[in-house]
């Protein structure tokens, strides 16, 4: 009964619209729970920083933990100017929030374009940061379709869906992103979660974030961070790939990081910290 009212409180402090926040810049707002050494946490395309409240249960009481919210996702207010790469755009503020926050070498940990953010942040200032934790996320995300996939191939593609999501009706836009939700986690009401960031997120936002996300190739920033990496990976047996085939592929495309330590999570959807709760909380014990 006390985890499930806490868990509660945890939600209402961080959920949409709250204004909630110990920080607040262009393209981002951060609120900070717990004492101790420092955690950030970043959430993924169109997610609240909600999904990380079990995790904040678990970390706060032991660890000092900066939620980030980025700007126009899940029911909150876009920031008035867009970036021209907004992927770069969000590293640099969480970079800066790093300094004018003072804080000594945090842990980063990041889910799906958070993870990727993450990476991008450790390559640009490899000492800001003492460890990268990736959730279930590649450096080069389109290499989950083509292991073969560059930039340039993906591009018009990306470009397509992008025009594509800022033209298509609420109706069709249900369609897209209640198909995309069902693949990603198990949970049939935390499936009903995700549509619902997705439906309150800024479209314009989405859509450049999403294209940005395809064309990405963050594989030439790996050589440049020296924390150490640990990656948790999301597989079942559902998956049309076999778990020797997806740890290759992880394998490969992690290659060229100095650390970096590849954790296959199984029985889990693309939201592991929803799907295998426990052995996510569990690798984040370890880890820390």
């Amino acid at each position: 009964m006390i985890k499930r009212i806490v868990c509660l409180w945890i939600l209402l402090l961080f959920s949409s619209g709250s204004g909630a926040s110990d920080y607040d810049s262009t393209y981002v707002s951060v609120t900070v729970v717990g004492s101790g050494d420092d955690v950030i946490l970043i959430n993924g395309l169109a997610s609240s920083p909600e999904v990380w409240a079990e995790t904040v249960e678990q970390l706060q009481s032991s660890y000092r933990v900066h939620l980030f919210s980025i700007k126009g996702f899940a029911g909150t207010q876009a920031a008035s100017s867009t970036p021209e790469v907004y992927l770069e755009a969000l590293r640099d503020e969480v970079l800066n929030y790093i300094q004018v926050a003072q804080l000594d070498s945090p842990v980063l940990i990041g889910h799906s374009m958070g993870g990727l953010v993450s990476l991008m942040v450790g390559s640009a200032s490899p000492d800001a940061v003492s460890k990268i934790i990736v959730v279930d996320a590649l450096p080069f995300y389109s290499l989950l379709f083509n292991a073969e996939a560059t930039s340039a191939q993906v591009t018009p593609f990306a470009l397509g869906l992008e025009q594509l999501l800022l033209v298509m009706s609420p109706a069709q836009y249900e369609v897209h992103v209640r198909k995309a939700a069902s693949i990603m986690v198990k949970s049939p009401e935390r499936i009903e979660t995700i549509i619902h960031w997705a439906n309150t997120t800024d479209r314009a936002v989405y859509a450049q974030l999403v294209g940005e996300v395809m064309t990405y190739d963050g594989r030439v920033l790996l050589d440049r961070i020296t924390a150490p990496i640990q990656v948790l990976y999301a597989y079942d047996q559902s998956m049309p790939i076999t778990a020797e085939q997806l740890a290759s592929l992880y394998q490969t495309t992690y290659s060229g990081a100095e650390t970096v330590e590849l954790i296959q999570v199984d029985d889990a959807y693309h939201f592991i910290m929803w799907d295998q709760p426990d052995a996510f909380h569990a690798h984040l014990e370890s880890a820390l």
